[in-house]
């Protein structure tokens, strides 16, 4: 092949490329560099025993939380929140779900015991103050609620038992009852707990005492009970009328 024809099909053949790559052409001329290969991942490991121990442990917690829900605290035995949060803390020492658990439910005993004696259940209250001590002798408040019950054994205590059919018709003879004890509160400066079949029934007794003493706001709580009445807790040394209104 002539020189002149030799030229001729290089050019050819060059703008054949540049039809398919584009305009620019490279020439590049020395060896070819391979991309350097990206790095394979780490891999990962799965503790099994691990993870079934947080399984275990997630449902305990669980069942400790519906058990503390539903007031089953240290009774009865084997389904309770706190031997729960003890079999949590057997597996885990330094669960803080399960500690903190624990403190609430020395929490709830001390409400408990503060209950019991506005109503004057005072044996009740000694239990649950037990109970509370027991688990935390050191929690602050319990000094305080043995304080409180302390003080109120020294108080006289006064059951007014109220009749169920004459409070269901809002009788005048009821009113004119529950008019006496707020007049007894009035001068005793006792406390009361309403004990009332339904809270509209305790709202009920505690607007008519409350308007019986000229609309003053009297110290009282409202317990939902199958049998109503009044307790009226009497300072220790204060006067208290001696008589009782007339029944139905």
């Amino acid at each position: 092949m002539k020189y002149g024809q030799r030229c001729l099909l290089v050019l050819v053949l060059l703008s054949m490329a540049a039809c398919h790559t584009g305009s620019n052409v490279i020439v590049y001329e020395g060896k070819q560099v391979a991309a350097p290969a990206e790095p394979e991942p780490e891999p990962v490991f799965v503790d099994e025993t691990q993870l079934q121990k947080q399984r275990v442990l997630a449902d305990i917690l669980f069942d400790a939380r519906m058990a503390f829900a539903d007031n089953r605290l240290m009774l009865p035995a084997g389904r309770n929140a706190y031997e729960l949060y003890q079999q949590v803390l057997r597996l885990d020492p330094e669960n803080t779900v399960a500690l903190d658990g624990i403190q609430e439910i020395v929490l709830r005993y001390l409400t408990m015991a503060d209950t019991a004696i506005q109503q004057a259940a005072f044996e009740d209250a000694e239990q649950y103050l037990a109970r509370a001590a027991r688990l935390n002798p050191d929690r602050p408040e319990l000094g305080d609620v043995k304080a409180r019950l302390a003080a109120a054994r020294k108080n006289r205590i006064n059951v007014h038992e109220l009749n169920p059919a004459a409070l269901r018709s809002r009788s005048l003879a009821i009113m004119n009852e529950l008019a006496e004890i707020a007049r007894q509160l009035q001068s005793s400066g006792g406390t009361f707990l309403i004990r009332a079949r339904t809270d509209e029934e305790g709202r009920w007794i505690y607007k008519t005492m409350s308007e019986s003493a000229g609309g003053k706001r009297l110290h009282g709580n409202i317990q939902i009970a199958p049998t109503p009445g009044i307790v009226i807790s009497v300072p220790a040394g204060e006067s208290r009328p001696a008589t009782r209104p007339p029944r139905d």
